[in-house]
């Protein structure tokens, strides 16, 4: 493993959760932060055509939520928020001799609702992909 790589994921738990084989003893901390990457295809010079280093596949961000000596559960902390939401009212009403108006009026209304967070899952992680330290 090269000196970019911090650990590997030795478990996926789930599409949220994965364990690496790295801990206490390596120096993490709850709370640390991460990135998972998988490791893709050799990328090559297009006009010389020297190998110039593999493609990593990020799997998305991690925190540390539980250490122990020689393991660490990483959760995701990224969060995707959906687009907000834009709604225009437009309410027309009848203008009546009483009140002196002469044709009809409008009334219109614009509310926007935030969009929503959601937590983001892991692309793909897998045994085996490469952790590196944020």
């Amino acid at each position: 493993m090269s000196d970019r790589y911090f650990a590997k994921v030795a478990v996926v738990r789930d599409n949220y959760t994965v364990v690496i084989n790295k801990g206490s003893e390596s120096g993490v901390k709850e709370g640390d932060k991460f990135l998972l990457v998988g490791v893709g295809e050799v990328i090559t010079d297009p006009d010389t055509g020297e190998e110039l280093e593999h493609l990593e596949l990020v799997r998305g961000k991690a925190t540390a939520t539980h250490v122990q000596n020689r393991v660490t559960t990483l959760e995701s902390c990224e969060y995707k928020k959906s687009s907000d939401t834009r709604e225009i009212k437009k309410v027309t009403t009848k203008a009546t001799a009483l009140l002196g108006m002469l044709g009809p009026q409008d009334t219109v209304t614009e509310s926007i609702k935030p969009g929503e967070s959601r937590l983001m899952e892991f692309d793909g992680a897998t045994k085996g992909d490469f952790v590196i330290k944020l």
